[in-house]
């Protein structure tokens, strides 16, 4: 993409040109359902709309809807985006599994670092709150770790929670 950003429209400013393609990108997004011929028409007549109601987006642009260059350009421009649009799609599996590991990755340094700490005086109140509220035998936690206690608390919970579904 950086390659064709440097290659096409070079008759305009390259504020302009940021502005175009930053445009076109995400009206290409929107509009990828459709053929490059196509896109390309809706682009000019929705800035020919907007010309005629005196508010266009790129006024530069209007005059160069006639130049072969300019369409070309267009054209290329969009073709990269659709064709980075498939590579996103064709890439979407890896991602979810890189972010699913990543997720897991960080779930097991929270618990090897819970597992290296001391229960808070919150989590020892609140555990022994839950065991008396459920009737159970509290566990000693003198050598507990927070992530012992967090496991303790939430095999009550959810052991609550599946005594309810029963009932």
């Amino acid at each position: 993409m950086f390659n064709i950003k440097n290659t096409i429209f070079l008759n305009l400013t390259q504020r302009q040109k940021a502005m175009l393609l930053s445009f076109l990108k995400s009206f290409v997004k929107k509009n990828q359902t459709l053929c490059v011929y196509d896109i390309i028409d809706k682009f000019i007549e929705d800035e020919n709309y907007y010309f005629q109601m005196n508010n266009p987006h790129f006024e530069f642009v209007i005059p160069l809807f006639e130049d072969e260059d300019f369409i070309k350009d267009l054209k290329t421009f969009i073709n990269e985006v659709l064709y980075e649009l498939k590579q996103k799609e064709a890439m979407k599996p890896l991602i979810e599994k890189q972010k699913a590991y990543q997720k897991e990755q960080r779930k097991r340094a929270n618990d090897f670092k819970l597992s290296k700490l001391k229960p808070t005086k919150k989590q020892l109140f609140y555990y022994e709150k839950i065991t008396k509220a459920h009737g159970l035998q509290m566990k000693d936690t003198k050598e507990a770790t927070r992530l012992e206690l967090r496991n303790w608390i939430m095999e009550i919970i959810d052991g609550g929670e599946n005594s309810n579904e029963e009932e």
